[in-house]
């Protein structure tokens, strides 16, 4: 289940942390620090799910995303993202 706190989403299974995405929002744009995914869960797109919410959040608040974050960085290298990208 997707939840949402200041500056931090994250995936539960149960009471379990399996993935979660810091960010610093800024006025302009949200800063995306970190990912982190369980390794027993890894490869189950769920950082993607992540990155996929706050590129959501971006665009819902007329925001950018700097990817500090390599993965992030990666996740969001395709053109479709070029409206919420710093360039």
């Amino acid at each position: 289940m997707l939840k949402k706190e200041d500056g931090r989403l994250y995936l539960e299974e149960g009471h379990e942390v399996v993935a979660e995405l810091i960010y610093n929002n800024h006025e302009e744009y949200y800063d995306v620090t970190s990912t982190y995914t369980k390794p027993s869960h890894r490869n189950r797109g769920l950082a993607k799910d992540l990155v996929d919410e706050v590129v959501e959040m971006a665009r819902e608040e007329g925001k950018k995303v700097q990817p500090t974050c390599p993965y992030v960085s990666y996740a969001i290298r395709d053109s479709k993202y070029d409206d919420i990208k710093i360039k």
